[in-house]
């Protein structure tokens, strides 16, 4: 089992211990982190890479926990924002912190050593993603 997937289902079984998942945890901390607030469906879709099924689905889920509320659009009555709850902020203001303790934790474990080889290995598969990116223009 890859590294990022072995992290990916430790979150998750964390989670699914809360009544949630990565992806919805996900969908919180994009509009918790974001300048107004409020998003449509299909922005939110875009910027977490899910589809707009996918997401008509994630945000009923995140409705029926009490953590975001879809509104009508102020301009437009096709459509809807989105936005956390008192309780979808307080849950996100509340896990970010732990996500960052926990990685603190793992990082004062290893070696200074292994955390130099660690981020030389990070950039250098950056740098590769990149260059794979910019070939493709």
């Amino acid at each position: 089992m890859h590294l990022n997937r072995m992290i990916e289902q430790l979150a998750e079984d964390k989670l699914a211990e809360c009544g949630i998942n990565l992806r919805l945890v996900e969908i919180l901390e994009c509009l918790f982190h974001h300048p107004e607030g409020v998003m449509t469906p299909a922005d939110l879709s875009d910027e977490v890479s899910l589809s707009r099924s996918a997401m008509t689905s994630a945000l009923d889920s995140l409705e029926k926990l009490g953590y975001a509320r879809r509104s009508p659009h102020p301009s437009d009555r096709r459509m809807f924002e989105i936005s956390l709850t008192d309780s979808g902020r307080a849950y996100i203001a509340g896990w970010l912190p732990e996500r960052y303790k926990k990685f603190i934790l793992i990082m004062e474990s290893i070696s200074s050593e292994e955390r130099e080889l660690l981020l030389r290995t990070y950039r250098k598969v950056f740098e590769i993603l990149q260059n794979q990116f910019d070939s493709c223009s």
